[in-house]
């Protein structure tokens, strides 16, 4: 457990880039805004309002909309849901324009054309820049994505399957053979292996649910088992030779369709051979 947190610990550092990226910013826009309206207050106070909002809508656009729907050749849902997420945070951003214009017009009356002047352009400066680095998210997981895929297709042997992943600061080339099951954390994956071992990375649960291929199955929000291994199942639950795991509502139906569709086809094949 205290290298578990450990590593916890350790994988939430990476975290420090994209804090680093949206603190740097800030900064960089008090400085701008502040230096043409002649007032850092004001900018500093603007920022504070606009930029939850922004992260938010970034972390929901990569984090989300990207590999469950873009990554997964969706597109018509990735678009519509994105068309969405942009007029809903536009108005988020402009009532809080509104509502931070009323505030500020309550304590400095006399200014009141000059602020609305120097910072109307404001949310959309930071919209442009959270799109901005949306395209650049998505075009390094693009190739991150792109690179693990031409890790594992090999289809001449079965055996020599392997998927790339950072792990321990260096990239580990992991046999999916000897993969049991997957769990996701609060800030990293643990890849249980056959043989015991426990691999630790910072990889998303669903962009490995992505390269592993047909011999593994998401049969929850946090577990990805491998179909080799399951030794029983039923509606709510996954039996393997050591462990047991949940099968959640929102997986429920596919698992039960596809385990049953191909326990049902090795048992005819079976049956044939006799």
């Amino acid at each position: 457990m205290l290298f578990d947190d450990f590593l916890t610990h350790f994988y939430s550092m990476k975290k420090l880039f994209e804090i680093s990226f949206w603190t740097a910013t800030s900064v960089i826009l008090i400085l701008a805004f502040g230096r043409s309206a002649g007032s850092y207050i004001n900018a500093f106070y603007f920022v504070s309002f606009f930029m939850p909002v922004c992260i938010a809508i970034s972390w929901f656009i990569n984090s989300y909309l990207v590999p469950h729907f873009l990554f997964k050749k969706k597109y018509a849902g990735f678009f519509l849901y994105l068309f969405y997420t942009i007029v809903i945070s536009l108005n988020i951003l402009f009532v809080l324009l509104f509502v931070a214009l009323i505030l500020i017009s309550y304590y400095e009356k006399g200014s009141m054309r000059t602020v609305v002047t120097n910072f109307r352009i404001m949310p959309p400066v930071l919209y442009v820049l959270v799109l901005l680095y949306s395209l650049i998210s998505i075009i390094r997981q693009y190739f991150i994505l792109m690179a693990k895929q031409a890790a594992i297709e090999d289809p001449l042997k079965q055996e020599d399957r392997f998927i790339v992943v950072r792990s321990n600061r260096i990239n580990r080339r992991v046999n999916c053979n000897g993969i049991e099951y997957i769990e996701s954390m609060t800030d990293y994956v643990r890849i249980f292996m056959e043989d015991g071992e426990r691999v630790i990375t910072r990889e998303n649960i669903s962009t490995l649910d992505n390269i592993l291929g047909d011999d593994f199955l998401r049969i929850h929000r946090s577990y990805i088992v491998n179909i080799k291994k399951i030794i029983s199942f039923g509606k709510e639950k996954i039996i393997l030779r050591n462990n047991e795991l949940p099968v959640s509502r929102t997986y429920k139906n596919s698992v039960t369709e596809r385990l049953d569709s191909l326990f049902n086809n090795q048992q005819s094949a079976k049956q044939a051979k006799h």
